[in-house]
């Protein structure tokens, strides 16, 4: 079978699916949800949040399959991304782009593909939504924009991971910051300023402290 083509943008591509860090993170139960919602909204048994990696595609979440990723040639997923378009295959056994397929010729026997890209703002196609079946059927136009819909859900998950892992790094590096002024601050005062006043004032300084570390320990967890 044929080396599958990539995308014009692919180190870019691969570029930004680094940047969202989501590659190999434990199960998400946001993400459970939209590929099970998709799998009854059209009926299949089969429905993938995928993303493709360097030389794999690696699947956030899969309803109706156990694995938890595919070799990126010949993934289906690999073709699907060249496209901003949804992708669809009504019969994978009669379709030119899929009959060397292993899961086509295969005991899996897929039959039906239908994919939304997961884009990126700055139009990188990073993965998809996929729905599958082991039956041809047709999709109709609607159902093709409510799979795409539903795709640009997925993008509104991760965006809102990425920017809330963002807030956090930068909130970190602000009470580092905060952390070494007081230190700073500490020295100067051990060094000067009456006993009393000195001794309330390093009281405020560590409360302060002990504050941030408080905060810091909050982020961490989170």
């Amino acid at each position: 079978m044929p080396t599958l083509q990539k995308p014009a943008n692919e180190e870019k591509r691969v570029e930004e699916l680094k940047r969202y860090n989501i590659l190999d993170t434990p199960p998400d139960g946001s993400f459970d949800r939209i590929t099970r919602l998709a799998s009854t909204l059209f009926d299949v048994p089969i429905a993938i949040i995928s993303l493709v990696d360097t030389d794999r595609i690696w699947f956030k979440s899969a309803h109706g399959l156990s694995v938890n990723q595919i070799n990126r040639d010949p993934g289906l997923c690999a073709s699907a991304i060249l496209s901003n378009e949804v992708y669809v295959v009504d019969n994978a056994a009669a379709d030119p782009r899929t009959l060397a397929n292993p899961l086509v010729a295969g005991d899996f026997g897929l039959r039906f593909y239908a994919a939304a890209p997961l884009q990126t703002e700055k139009q990188c196609n990073l993965g998809t939504l996929c729905i599958i079946d082991r039956s041809p059927r047709k999709m109709t136009d609607k159902e093709q924009k409510i799979l795409k819909e539903l795709a640009e859900i997925v993008m509104d998950e991760m965006e809102l991971r990425l920017a809330l892992r963002n807030t956090v790094i930068n909130v970190k590096k602000l009470t580092l910051d905060i952390s070494d002024h007081l230190d700073d601050t500490i020295n100067e005062v051990e060094k000067t300023g009456a006993a009393d006043q000195k001794q309330k004032m390093l009281e405020y300084l560590d409360a302060s402290k002990a504050f941030l570390k408080h905060v810091e320990q909050q982020l961490n967890l989170a």
